[in-house]
């Protein structure tokens, strides 16, 4: 936890200077221009809070583990609302006191609302090289470890769980923590992406995490939510292996194991957000699996998956994992 603890330390600091930040430019401008200042601080903090707050961009921006803690810039904007209402209402003590202690309450709680609750206890259940979740809230855990194994590094869902932060779910930052902290002095670093079906095909034989879920904002087949028991609006995260030559999609799920998907399933379900692990260098490390072994690997579950016709039912109820990359809670 020392990443977080550092990315705590970091943005305490960085409010605190936003507060003094506030104080000062409060103190050169008129009360109209304070006010304006004020105003113009608060649309901008909504407009991260909508736009860019859990967007997968920060992961390319800030590419450290601690993203959950420093990619949070609420307490800064916080720091600096609140550095000017005090100077600006200095005459009412008892109303900026009440003002800047309920803005400093806000960010603190947006701060640390991830990191609260109890790690859920996960048994080590695997169907042949697919982590299967053993609670109802680690499906982004189980998927990670399954990610990390097809490039020959050992995890558990347990073990992610806890490195993701997995509370009640994951967030996709936990989830981009759990995997930077794993890949550490490996031969794999980990990227975020956006892209189409079309993308997947061109990344060759390498797995990835995909977000999934059914849309709420247009029609479906209605047998995906009496059949298969996906809820509109609920995540999940799977594990994306390749195509077959039957134009299906091989798709580790980890509620059942391997999976044959439609690709018109596919379509409907992934919105274009997933994460992967790429070379960090030209210089693979030894013991680390290299793209031949992971185009072996994906031969070989190609070859011996089973073929459903459909996205299976999850076995756990999909409601119950509500996982976003906006806020993946699995």
């Amino acid at each position: 936890m020392n990443d977080i603890y550092i990315g705590l330390l970091v943005l305490t600091v960085c409010s605190a200077g936003a507060f003094f930040a506030g104080r000062s430019l409060a103190r050169v401008l008129s009360p109209g221009w304070c006010d304006l200042a004020a105003l113009t601080v608060f649309a901008g903090l909504v407009a991260y809070i909508l736009l860019l707050w859990d967007h997968v961009w920060l992961a390319r921006l800030l590419p450290f583990s601690n993203l959950i803690i420093i990619g949070n810039w609420f307490p800064v904007a916080t720091g600096l609302q609140a550095g000017l209402v005090w100077q600006r209402i200095a005459h009412a003590r008892f109303r900026r006191g009440l003002s800047v202690t309920a803005l400093t309450v806000v960010s603190f709680y947006a701060v640390v609302h991830p990191l609260q609750g109890d790690v859920p206890e996960c048994r080590n259940q695997w169907s042949g090289d697919v982590c299967l979740q053993t609670s109802p809230y680690t499906c982004s855990a189980a998927s990670a470890a399954t990610l990390l194994r097809a490039h020959n590094l050992d995890a558990t869902e347990q073990e992610m769980a806890e490195l993701c932060l997995t509370r009640r779910g994951t967030t996709w930052q936990g989830l981009y923590r759990g995997l930077v902290r794993k890949t550490a002095g490996t031969a794999w670093r980990v990227e975020v992406f956006n892209g189409s079906v079309s993308d997947l095909a061109l990344m060759g034989p390498a797995p990835v995490l995909l977000n999934v879920g059914l849309p709420v904002d247009q029609e479906v087949d209605p047998n995906y939510i009496a059949e298969n028991g996906w809820i509109p609006g609920m995540r999940h995260t799977v594990v994306f292996f390749g195509f077959t030559e039957f134009r299906e999609v091989l798709m580790g799920e980890p509620t059942w194991g391997l999976e044959h998907w439609r690709l018109e399933d596919l379509q409907l379900l992934w919105k274009g957000q997933g994460l992967r692990l790429v070379p960090r260098d030209s210089v693979e490390q030894p013991g680390a699996s290299g793209p031949t072994e992971i185009a072996s690997l994906w031969n070989s579950l190609r070859l011996t998956s089973a073929r459903p016709n459909a996205v299976a039912a999850s076995r756990y109820s999909v409601a119950s994992e509500a996982t976003a990359f906006r806020s993946i809670e699995d």
